[in-house]
């Protein structure tokens, strides 16, 4: 007993030829697109410009900013710091691991945790794992 689905396309070839991209190669080519655009915009306000420097024709500056053309400075608030094991907000240290922790019930866990899980976790966070 098979129904058709009717959102289904009867008639869909999925394309073999299709190539997954990763974030960094997306990323990559929303930028050169962007620069190219800019370079385009660019080089046509040029050629609008009269013999002496003033613009010949009123053109609309289509400068709208972007996701990933805004540009910020580095923030002033001290960075978060979260729990290796949780993920939530961690404002205690561990002195003999290194592990950050949420709470006492965590802060019991750790105190369990063997040598080698605790330079799991600090290599996770992307922390040289020195463990006392």
């Amino acid at each position: 007993m098979h129904l058709p689905r009717p959102f289904k396309n009867p008639n869909y070839m999925k394309n073999a030829n299709r190539r997954t991209k990763n974030l960094k190669a997306v990323l990559a080519q929303e930028r050169e697109r962007e620069r190219v655009e800019r370079e385009r915009r660019r080089l046509e306000k040029e050629e609008n410009m009269d013999v002496d420097g003033e613009p010949g024709e009123s053109t609309p500056d289509e400068e709208m900013p972007t996701y990933a053309s805004i540009e910020a400075p580095p923030s002033v608030l001290p960075q978060r710091r979260y729990c290796d094991i949780t993920g939530l907000e961690g404002p205690y240290t561990d002195p003999a691991t290194g592990l950050r922790y949420h709470d006492k019930s965590v802060y019991e866990l750790l105190k369990g945790l063997s040598a080698t899980a605790a330079k799991d976790y600090l290599a996770a966070r992307g922390v040289n794992p020195i463990v006392r």
